[in-house]
């Protein structure tokens, strides 16, 4: 009976999955996850499905990296470390300077920064494909005003943002 009616509460609250992590051989997480609550709870959370995301590289690797790259590229990286993996274009256009030219900014830094930082990456790592910076285009509106762009971020997340971070004394 009161196993019944702790299924039937588990069911209530949107419990859909047992998990169990073991690590040689001794379970040492034994958890119910409840659905609905970390929807609920994740519900604020920015969702980046879609976007390309930053390839995974060591301390040492960031740190040739750095050594690879023009004095604004690395001072833009350090600010995406202390700003915790995210820069906006505001912050971006100063280091760069940059005008406020929206997609002619944009391609002043792509056609030339950006361009140098993933040859660098790809260059280190022997990945064609490997990206560092990364941004979700839903993010940034199309042409607009002058500053319409000064509020939207690019990232770096996941490996490459735990070693850059440690590589520039940020962690």
């Amino acid at each position: 009976m009161l196993k019944d009616t702790a299924r039937q509460f588990h069911k209530a609250l949107g419990v859909a999955m047992q998990i169990e992590i073991k690590i040689d051989g001794l379970s040492f997480v034994n958890m119910q996850l409840n659905e609905a609550v970390l929807a609920k709870l994740l519900g604020g959370a920015r969702a980046v499905e879609g976007v390309p995301r930053s390839t995974p590289i060591t301390v040492v690797q960031t740190q040739d990296l750095l050594s690879r790259i023009d004095a604004k590229s690395v001072q833009f990286l350090k600010q995406i470390a202390v700003n915790g993996g995210e820069i906006s274009w505001g912050e971006m256009r100063r280091i760069f300077g940059i005008s406020d030219a929206a997609a002619g900014g944009w391609t002043e830094f792509s056609s030339s920064y950006g361009k140098g930082i993933t040859r660098a990456l790809r260059n280190l790592t022997g990945d064609k494909s490997a990206r560092l910076v990364c941004w979700n285009d839903d993010d940034w509106p199309d042409g607009g005003r002058a500053g319409a762009w000064d509020d939207c971020k690019v990232f770096i997340d996941g490996l490459a943002l735990k070693s850059l971070r440690e590589a520039t004394g940020i962690a």
